[in-house]
């Protein structure tokens, strides 16, 4: 769990200290950006599933799944 915090943490740095730059291409940019915003929801989903499941002892995590 701690490193999930870290990492959290560290992804949230990169957004925060996200700057465009100039001498970069916008869609390289934008896709950095992204990615960033991205593994951060995945984080944080994942992170909620784990408190879902600890407040709910009987909570099956197979059913919390998307199968799609």
């Amino acid at each position: 769990m701690t490193k999930s915090l870290a990492h959290r943490k560290f992804l949230k740095q990169q957004l925060y200290s996200f700057k465009m730059v100039e001498s970069k291409a916008i869609m390289e940019q934008l896709t950095e950006f992204e990615k960033i915003l991205n593994d951060l929801e995945n984080i944080e989903d994942a992170g909620a599933l784990v408190v879902c499941c600890w407040k709910n002892k009987e909570c099956d995590v197979f059913h919390l799944v998307d199968d799609t």
